[in-house]
């Protein structure tokens, strides 16, 4: 439901999206912490799209290598 309301609000833009807040963890990996709708929105209407994020947290121990990305859960 989320998705649809910013789909609807957004479309295919990212002009007045809010950034992403994210930490860093092992391998320069990102870990969303806050604004997951908005970049799965991005992925899936702007696929290949990098975005700004705002980096919140540093935690360069640990690794999330098994655990699944965006780009995992997209038809």
């Amino acid at each position: 439901m989320k998705l649809h309301k910013q789909i609807a609000k957004y479309g295919k833009s990212t002009r007045g999206m809010p950034y992403p807040e994210v930490t860093r963890v092992a391998n320069g990996e990102l870990m969303i912490n806050d604004g997951v709708t908005r970049a799965t929105r991005v992925a899936k209407l702007l696929p290949g799209r990098m975005i700004m994020v705002e980096v919140t947290d540093n935690r360069p121990k640990l690794d999330l290598s098994g655990y699944p990305t965006i780009g995992d859960k997209l038809p």
